[in-house]
């Protein structure tokens, strides 16, 4: 892996300090687990260490044959000594390790040379000491525990390398295997090479050889061969005893290793040729040696007059950037093809070095916050100005491509900068435009140089610059609607595909604070200016804590600067994601919230902040900084706290549903799921109205529960003159939707999704001021984007930012030789990918904690590249936090027990134990948030003992989760999609270079042949993203949100007093029937022009018109024949929603509930092992209901 010729892991001389300090630490790692996995580092182990269980890269094994059948009349001439690779198949890995290639001769030429160099190793025994078989048989039990009894003689096992170079083969270039004759050579010459080494070893007279006929009577050798009880009295006896019955006429065998070659015809003239080794040694060749061979590997170089040509990766894109990575010098077997010299050769630790790609200063002045607070105009001359650059360079690479394949992809590239340009031009002019968007925008950049006061950076990327003034024309027409051209950005999805860990964030959250500055200047003093939406309940949770930062920020520099009235409510921040994480209603038991009387009882006896130190979603203060958050349940107000118990500050943080409503902050956080609350909520029709009315004491409100506001009669009474009307929220519909983590909207979750896109859309065009909302998105891992927005959203795809005409180059960004990951792949042979998953961890966990207590391993690898080793410390800390990736619970309970023991290994040794955790959907979210901040918090003033220093996870771990600690990174094979490893592997390397160590499953075919593919797959990696699967005109889908649509359309319609509504709404039956009753000519036809505009596209044309009719036709015909009459039923059902044919979903989740059934006792384990694997490809998120 690590080739003292051409390191790949050698840290470039151009890279940063820092980064070349990091690389030379993870050549350091990575060789120790070379000398772990493969055993390359030469030393004797002491038994019970057998190669067969700790060797498990590059085995060739040796093989249980059965017996062989009499051969038919036409096989009677072949090889009896050489049985074909074919025969040994159906072991559990493959036994072969072999390169395909293709190669070029001259014409007419019959034979190709090739020149093969082998290595390989062999374990041979030597005969334990006396001392060796003692500490054996005494084992944990001390001096006393090694009592005379009978024992087996025991080996050390000594590792022998062999190399065997310069076998030259004649390959035939006709048809079928390579003749015999013309191979015998070569293979006699490999044959000797394994013979010496066999017969150098059993020359010595310590070699361990079978004992005869035991004391005891038994005739014959056996495996392993027992020693009487006197043989252990002392050493003496020792020795006299295995000299005495050491059988040393016993004949050792020899591995029978294979080299084969064989030629393809291939159109054009060329040839695919297949060079394999393969062990056909049979394990009944003998009882005591292990004709396994280990640590395999080869390289081939081609003769005079051939040469190896490269072959198209089969799953490259046609990509014109990506050409030269589309070629591939070979396919490895068991291993992968490396380009060796002229030749290629194999390599079972494949690694994969990923660059770190870093912003572009294109001759734009730094786009520092602070200047940009003061006066934008200089730094975004400079931006526009570097643009026009831009395109006029990108233009003349266009021209130069016109008479190439990839014109008209070039031009497309050119044409979506063009645009980007003319939209980075457009929000410049809305600056100049409208004042109050001008110091919106400055206010927001003085937020960020607040909150990031004395931190190392200063400034925003170019692309989050260029993003931010993009997207202004979006809040510009919402006080300038006669604009057509700011109008028609509010018909595009905008979506923000950048890598993992590239401040995606930071981008939106810039806009979403302009956003709610120029809110409040425009004069709307309260109501929700951004909903912030994520598909999982992790990712919410991940970004609560920074974007809560930014609003206290941003609240205090409004109140300073006196913006809006003093009227204005604060600014706060709405956690919308009720159920197992946070409380829907404060009133009812759900989740870890015990229900009001409990928690009031709680509160009056002093217990409930003890109670729910576990139940947090803050721990650290963003006021003071110290870790004293707790919650407190404020049982006048009715209100659930985040408390500073140190600066005595309550955060401006609102996490129950019911306080959202009633609150209505400026920022939402939810999840997707969170939609469907507009069926079962109505005060969710407060997020277009705005509410109309205003407890002094409890909030908003639009429908009175049980004539009090949302606090209940049982903690309000109505005014006698009624709760007065709320002051009217101009312009009350969010200005901005961010969906992160586009790309998890897929299958059924995409197409629910889509319908209530279609709803809310539909319920923002009869609101306020008639304008949507602008949608944004932001994924890492997109692929054929399109279609997926045009079907979530119903409107025009636009994707950021543009690329430019070469690899790792363009506008916004440039590539440095810096590492950011690297990627090492291991394929074992025998062992369990989570079983090896646990060597790596632990093997990693443990040599970053000898490193800290003896780094003199470390300095001599500083040295080697010519490195200062001061400050080691410093170095080593960013790595002592491991994650250890599974697709399953059950590898992750198996990695906890693994880290368990590994902990009292290493207190054992001295070296502290390891404090763990294991985190997967069914963890509580607070739990996640606590050891989440606690990786954040704790430093090398931490007692090591007491750091968190490794951590078991599912899927739950694969988003959203930045932590500059993380930086070792084991997976338990490959997570399902290509787009979940992109997302997974971005956890480690955010900020300091990374390790991932991918274990691949060998009894998978997907993962065997991704192994095979190692280097390819990963400079190719972005594009092997799959596109999105997303079917909003499924007819189940389309049932199954009907129900939920109409109910929160007759939500909306209670909010129409054209409509003569209830007071109460249509929440329950009996208000909702009597008004049905009634009001059902004006109902009937408002329904009936409503629902289809929920299916509908939004901007005409985006999607094929007869799937949007066929669609809407169904849709129709089942409200008409199945929903509306059954609407006419009774009212005997509490809520109107159990009125429907179909109770409206609760989740996006929710779709069927499973049949129980009893299996037989001998099948239980079988169904239960089949339900978790089932439930952990699915994430594991057990999402919260509204």
């Amino acid at each position: 892996m690590n080739d003292a010729r051409n390191n790949p892991l050698a840290p470039h001389p151009d890279s940063a300090a820092d980064n070349q300090r990091e690389t030379a630490l993870i050549d350091h790692l990575t060789q120790v687990l070379a000398d772990r996995l493969a055993d390359r580092s030469g030393a004797p182990h002491k038994p019970p260490w057998t190669p067969r269980d700790h060797v498990v890269v590059g085995v060739l094994p040796a093989v249980a044959v059965p017996p062989q059948q009499p051969p038919a009349p036409d096989e009677a001439t072949a090889d009896p000594g050489r049985r074909p690779v074919e025969s040994l198949r159906g072991t559990q890995a493959p036994p072969v390790l072999a390169l395909d290639f293709r190669v070029r001769t001259a014409p007419g030429r019959r034979t190709a040379q090739l020149a093969v160099h082998c290595r390989f190793a062999l374990y041979l025994e030597d005969i334990a000491s006396y001392a060796e078989h003692m500490e054996y048989l005494r084992g944990d039990e001390g001096p006393s525990g090694a009592q005379a009894r009978p024992g087996e003689l025991l080996g050390v096992w000594r590792r022998r390398d062999v190399h065997v170079p310069d076998l030259v083969i004649e390959v035939p270039l006709g048809e079928g295997d390579l003749d015999p004759p013309a191979l015998s050579k070569a293979q006699q010459v490999l044959d000797r090479a394994v013979r010496r080494a066999v017969d150098a070893h059993f020359a010595r007279p310590e070699a361990r050889r079978p004992l005869t006929a035991g004391p005891q009577g038994r005739q014959g050798r056996r495996r392993r061969n027992v020693l009487p009880a006197e043989a252990m009295a002392d050493e003496e006896a020792f020795h006299h005893h295995v000299a005495a019955l050491l059988d040393r006429d016993a004949a050792p065998c020899a591995p029978q290793l294979v080299l084969s070659a064989h030629a393809q015809a291939l159109d054009g003239g060329d040839h695919l040729i297949r060079v394999s080794l393969h062990n056909q040694s049979d394990t009944a060749q003998s009882d005591w040696q292990d004709l396994s061979v280990y640590d395999c590997r080869f390289a081939v170089l081609p003769g005079d007059g051939i040469s190896i040509v490269p072959q198209r990766f089969h799953l490259a894109p046609r990509d014109y950037r990506l050409e030269e990575l589309a070629e591939v010098i070979g396919r490895g077997t068991g291993c992968a093809a490396v380009p060796h010299g002229v030749g290629l050769r194999t390599e079972t630790l494949p690694v994969h070095v990923q660059r770190t790609v870093v912003p572009r200063q294109a001759g734009v002045r730094h786009p520092r916050w602070r200047e940009l607070a003061d006066d934008p105009a200089p730094i975004l001359d400079s931006v526009e100005v570097a643009m026009a650059r831009y395109a006029r360079e990108f233009a003349t690479a266009c021209r130069a491509a016109e008479q190439l394949p990839h014109h008209k992809a070039i031009e497309a590239d050119r044409a979506q900068f063009d645009d980007e340009a003319r939209r980075f031009g457009l929000g410049r002019e809305c600056l100049d435009l409208d004042p109050d968007l001008k110091r919106a925008f400055q206010l927001a950049n003085e937020v960020f140089a607040r909150v990031n006061d004395g931190r190392p950076y200063d400034s925003w990327r170019l692309f989050q610059l260029v993003y931010i003034v993009s997207h202004l024309p979006a809040l510009a027409v919402r006080e300038h609607p006669q604009r057509a051209d700011l109008r028609a950005e509010l018909d595009h999805t905008d979506v923000l595909w950048f890598p993992a860990g590239g401040g995606k964030t930071e981008a939106y959250l810039g806009l979403i604070l302009t956003a709610l500055f120029y809110d409040r200047l425009r004069g709307k003093h309260a109501g929700v200016t951004a909903w912030l939406r994520f598909p999982l309940r992790m990712l919410s949770v991940q970004q609560l804590d920074r974007t809560l930062r930014m609003l206290i920020a941003a609240e205090e520099l409004r109140a300073e600067r006196g913006i809006g009235s003093p009227h204005d409510d604060p600014f706060a921040l709405g956690y919308l994601a009720g159920g197992a994480g946070s409380p829907n209603d404060l009133h009812w038991e759900r989740g870890w919230w015990r229900g009001w009387e409990t928690e009031a009882a709680a509160t009056r006896t002093g217990t409930f902040t003890e109670d729910h130190l576990r139940d947090r979603l803050v721990i650290t203060c963003p006021y003071c900084d110290r870790d004293s958050v707790e919650l407190r349940l404020d049982t006048d107000a009715v209100r659930l706290h985040h408390e500073c118990a140190a600066c005595q500050r309550i955060l401006p943080l609102h996490v129950s549903d019911v306080e959202v409503y009633r609150t209505l902050p400026a920022i939402v956080i939810s999840t997707v799921d969170k939609l469907t609350g507009h069926s079962w909520f109505p005060e969710f029709t407060a997020f277009q109205h705005g509410p109309r009315h205003r407890c002094a004491e409890h909030g908003y409100f639009s429908f009175p529960r049980f004539g009090a506001c949302l606090a209940g009669p049982s903690h309000c009474t109505a005014p006698s003159q009624g709760y007065p009307p709320a002051r009217p929220i101009k312009d009350p519909v969010p200005a901005l939707t961010v969906q992160d983590e586009m790309h998890l909207l897929k299958e059924e979750l995409g197409a629910f999704n889509a319908h209530y896109e279609g709803l809310i859309a539909e319920l923002q065009s009869g609101a306020g001021s008639g304008l949507p909302s602008k949608v944004l998105g932001a994924s890492a891992t997109i692929e054929q984007y399109q279609d997926q927005l045009r079907q979530l959203y119903g409107r025009r795809p636009r994707a950021f930012p543009a690329p430019g005409w070469t690899l790792g180059e363009s506008f916004y960004t440039t590539t440095r030789p810096d590492f950011r990951r690297v990627h090492i792949g291991v394929l074992p042979h025998k062992r369990r990918k989570a079983d090896v998953a646990a060597i790596v961890q632990g093997e990693l966990l443990t040599e970053i904690a000898r490193l800290q207590e003896e780094p003199k391993a470390l300095r001599e690898r500083l040295a080697l590249h010519g490195l200062p080793d001061s400050d080691l410390p410093r170095l080593l800390f960013p790595y002592e936090v491991s994650l250890a990736y599974v697709n399953s619970k059950q590898h992750g309970t198996q990695l906890d027990e693994e880290l368990g023991q590994l902990s009292d290994d290493l207190q054992h040794a001295g070296l502290d134990r390891v404090e763990h955790a294991v985190l997967t959907g069914e963890v509580p979210v607070p739990d996640l948030a606590a050891a989440i901040a606690r990786v954040q918090r704790e430093d090398l003033d931490t007692p090591r003992g007491e750091r968190l220093r490794a951590l078991v996870g599912t899927s739950v771990l694969s988003h959203g989760v930045d932590l500059e600690r993380l930086n070792l990174l084991v997976l338990a094979g490959m997570p399902p999609t290509a787009a979940d490893y992109i997302q997974v592997t971005a956890r480690a390397g955010r900020t300091h270079a990374g390790l991932v160590v991918t274990v691949y499953d060998p009894v998978s075919r997907r993962e065997r042949s991704m192994f095979s593919n190692f280097l390819s797959y990963h400079r190719l990696l972005d594009r092997m993203v799959t596109p999105v699967p997303v079917n909003k005109y499924a007819y189940f889908a389309a049932r199954r949100t009907l129900p939920g649509i109409v109910l929160a359309l007759l939500h909306d319609a209670a909010r129409d007093p054209a409509l003569k509504p209830p007071p109460e709404g249509a929440d329950y039956s009996k208000d909702f029937k009597r008004w049905w009753s009634a009001q059902r000519p004006l109902l009937d036809p408002w329904l009936e022009r409503r629902i289809p505009a929920c299916y509908r596209e939004r901007v005409e044309g985006v999607n094929g018109r007869g799937l949007e009719n066929d669609l809407v036709a169904r849709i129709m015909d089942t409200w008409r024949q199945e929903e509306r009459p059954n609407l006419n039923k009774g009212a005997e059902e509490k809520r109107t929603a159990y009125l429907f044919l179909q109770q409206p979903l609760t989740s996006f989740r929710d779709i069927d509930k499973s049949t129980e059934f009893q299996s037989l006792t001998s099948s239980q384990d079988a169904f239960k092992a089949l339900a978790t694997n089932t439930a952990d490809s699915k994430g594991g998120e057990d999402e919260p209901q509204p």
